[in-house]
């Protein structure tokens, strides 16, 4: 079920040549299927690939590759998987605990390591190397996202002040905002250098930064919401600048929805009354959570227009679903355990 705290996202960040072609692919074949073939039964079913980590489902991250990493939320223990392979994440013997957030397909994750006075600072992690970074020289600081070209968004804070969104790319440090919490905006990056956040008006009385906007080169663009009078969460952005997540309708229950080009559209649920987005693939693709009329939540793969429950595609309705990737690879948890799930 979805909730109205803010969440650490994380997000898959795709690569460019892989999703055109990808794209290509499947605008070409939607074209040949009759609208009767697409409104039936998906051609696929998935198969759940057990991990061997546990891991939280804000700590879990999925790239283009099919390469995952996660960390357990009790233990800060940190694993990567690839190719049939999971091991702990190799790390420097001066550093002890790695938090992921995000893996972009070179294999360089983005997360946090622990610093000297407990707090975290953002950091990489590539090829066994932390190097952990500035960001806007605040005492803790947190790398949500990476993308493609390496460029990384997060937030930090300093002592009694509200937490700032950062992006750091070609060696610069841009403050994209100030925020009103000490929770830390999402900050959704794609290769685009596009950034999904959270923000708040200028009544600073306000304790939430409750609208959600895309940043692009400086300008602030609002999402809006889907009729409610605020609370718009996105939780991943494509690199065609879609972004989805969840927000308030008029009867302020907390919805599914997919932005783009300046729209913002309801994706509805699976016969109940809330539904959540978590993840979006470059050919459009989306997974999520949605209550079915018993009010029980599924997760769902939302895909030419259409929300399908992942149930009926061998997911299990306890199943947590966190991402999408071109492949159509989902990566979620399963009673506690990182897990991928493959189309077959």
């Amino acid at each position: 079920m979805p909730s109205t705290e803010h969440r650490p996202t994380v997000i898959s960040r795709r690569s460019s040549k892989i999703a055109a072609a990808l794209l290509a692919t499947a605008v070409a074949v939607a074209a040949a299927v009759p609208a009767s073939a697409a409104a039936g039964p998906l051609p696929f079913r998935y198969q759940a690939v057990d991990l061997g980590f546990y891991a939280h489902p804000s700590l879990l991250a999925l790239n283009e590759r099919g390469q995952v990493v996660g960390t357990d939320a009790g233990s800060r223990i940190s694993f990567i998987w690839h190719a049939g392979r999971g091991k702990l994440l190799p790390l420097p013997a001066d550093v002890h605990r790695f938090s992921v957030r995000d893996i972009n397909s070179a294999g360089v994750v983005a997360g946090s390591v622990t610093n000297m006075w407990g707090g975290d600072q953002a950091a990489l992690w590539r090829d066994g190397q932390v190097i952990r970074l500035a960001a806007l020289g605040d005492e803790e600081s947190y790398a949500l996202s990476i993308n493609d070209s390496g460029a990384v968004a997060g937030y930090s804070r300093a002592p009694d002040w509200p937490d700032n969104t950062f992006l750091m790319r070609r060696g610069e440090t841009i403050r994209v905002q100030r925020n009103n919490m000490y929770h830390g905006s999402p900050a959704l990056l794609n290769n685009r250098g596009d950034l999904a956040v959270n923000y708040v008006t200028e009544n600073w009385y306000q304790i939430c930064d409750c609208f959600g906007g895309r940043w692009r080169n400086g300008v602030l663009t609002p999402l809006g919401t889907l009729g409610g009078p605020s609370w718009n969460s996105p939780t991943d952005i494509n690199n065609r600048g879609e972004i989805v997540g969840y927000s308030h309708n008029a009867d302020r229950t907390l919805r599914a929805y997919l932005w783009r080009d300046g729209a913002i559209r309801d994706l509805g649920t699976l016969g109940g009354s809330v539904s959540e987005a978590t993840g979006i693939n470059d050919l459009g693709e989306i997974v999520g959570h949605a209550d079915g009329a018993d009010g029980a939540s599924h997760p769902f793969l939302w895909r030419h227009g259409r929300m399908t429950d992942l149930t009926s595609l061998g997911l299990r309705a306890t199943d947590r679903v966190v991402d999408i990737n071109g492949r159509g690879q989902i990566v979620g948890v399963r009673d506690g355990r990182a897990t991928l799930f493959v189309r077959s």
